[in-house]
């Protein structure tokens, strides 16, 4: 673990209370887990007073709710693909085989390559993202599956079923959570979740026509250093059409010049 202090401004950092022994357990089992569906740790270190601080990699995404406001009602193979990795992560956390912090329902948010992620937070810890509203991210992972059932069209008939599954799964055991899991799975194939982010504040457009005088000005400039376009690839220099415009009109002259004298 380094040891150098680290800077206090990270977007999502956490500082270890007076026990660091949570924040410790938390982010030394997040950094093994290696779980697509989780937040990750970016970093771990101390501060200059020596308290142990751990940053996440909060990946860019949208919460879950205004997610499926875009994206309008979810079809049930949507529902199944956003819903299986949350009860798939809270058997995995009855289990023993991950360890949750505390999350609010915005901490369960799409990312923009369609996939569900918890940006749970380490207990024990004071960082600038904790809110009042936050829950044991197990009992927010099960909400988080009921906001997107709910948003499911009410004539599909597995939504019911699985509506009541989840809701025995908010406050039961792990054989709950496991007949929720099951129930999900079966009412549909996963379908990918398919939206469009919003954009970037960073967009490319493209230039703007210029103006009607300036774009006069470009062409006969064009005109004077290459030429006049005669087809694809070909060009006609300037010079040497003023060399025979001068010739033509001499001879012109000259044919008027004999014609007047006869």
């Amino acid at each position: 673990m380094p040891t150098t202090p680290v800077h206090t401004d990270h977007p999502d950092r956490w500082i270890a209370t007076d026990d660091e022994s949570a924040l410790l357990g938390w982010a030394a089992d997040r950094s093994a887990a290696g779980e697509r569906h989780l937040v990750p740790v970016a970093d771990v270190g101390r501060t200059t007073s020596g308290r142990l601080v751990v940053d996440l990699e909060r990946p860019t995404g949208t919460p879950l709710a205004a997610a499926l406001d875009r994206l309008g009602t979810p079809t049930t193979g949507v529902a199944v693909t956003l819903t299986v990795p949350l009860l798939e992560l809270l058997v995995a956390a009855h289990d023993g085989a991950v360890r949750l912090g505390t999350a609010g329902i915005d901490d369960v948010i799409v990312d923009d390559a369609g996939a569900v992620v918890v940006c749970d937070h380490p207990t024990g810890a004071d960082g600038s993202t904790a809110s009042a509203s936050d829950l044991d991210a197990a009992m927010t992972l099960v909400l988080a599956a009921r906001t997107v059932w709910d948003r499911v069209d009410p004539g599909d008939p597995v939504r019911h079923r699985v509506l009541t599954a989840v809701q025995d799964a908010l406050e039961g055991d792990r054989t709950a959570v496991r007949a929720a899991l099951d129930v999900v799975r079966g009412s549909a194939a996963p379908r990918p979740f398919r939206w469009s982010p919003v954009p970037s504040d960073l967009v490319f457009a493209a230039p703007s026509p210029p103006d009607a005088p300036v774009a006069l000005v470009e062409r006969f400039r064009d005109v004077v250093e290459r030429g006049i376009p005669l087809g694809p690839g070909r060009r006609l220099p300037l010079r040497r059409v003023l060399v025979g415009v001068v010739v033509a009109v001499g001879a012109v002259v000259a044919a008027l010049t004999a014609v007047g004298s006869g």
